[in-house]
């Protein structure tokens, strides 16, 4: 199994580009993950809207290479965990890949805070404020996943 963690969302042009790139960002030097996106329904190539491009860009991250792809029966075999931004996404997800089941996760549940099944609003077609508002509620669950992708590579190491 590959250390990669996998962030989907819808078209994969919003979120879960930012999704990846904050927690790429959070990762501690020398980390084994890495980190990736897809959409369940992305055409494939599209960049990452203007809007998370700016949200990104404000706190650190690069998103001017992003090219939008679909989720993939390959992706999911190469990825240790997958972080999705609704339940809905989640349910989709292990509908098409049943071989998922167990690897999927909700981003917010890494939130301490976050209310149980919370899911990360959609900006799509909003205003930068929109973009700023779901870059921030991710923000909060980067420090709970962090820690749980370092006990996931602890434990392979372990048994691996």
């Amino acid at each position: 199994m590959t250390n990669l963690a996998l962030f989907v969302c819808t078209g994969n042009v919003c979120r879960s580009p930012m999704a990846e790139a904050l927690v790429r960002k959070a990762l501690p030097s020398g980390s084994l993950w890495r980190t990736a996106s897809a959409g369940l329904c992305a055409a494939a190539g599209c960049p990452a809207s203007s809007n998370a491009v700016t949200a990104a860009t404000e706190v650190g991250c690069d998103l001017g290479s992003h090219q939008s792809r679909p989720l993939s029966a390959q992706l999911v075999r190469e990825s240790a965990v997958i972080f999705t931004m609704t339940d809905a996404h989640m349910r989709q997800i292990l509908d098409r890949f049943p071989e998922a089941d167990g690897k999927l996760h909700l981003m917010l549940a890494f939130d301490s805070e976050a209310l149980p099944q919370s899911s990360v609003a959609d900006p799509y077609c909003g205003s930068l404020e929109d973009y700023r508002q779901c870059r921030d509620t991710m923000l909060k669950a980067i420090p709970g996943i962090t820690r749980f992708l370092a006990r996931t590579s602890n434990h392979q190491q372990l048994n691996g």
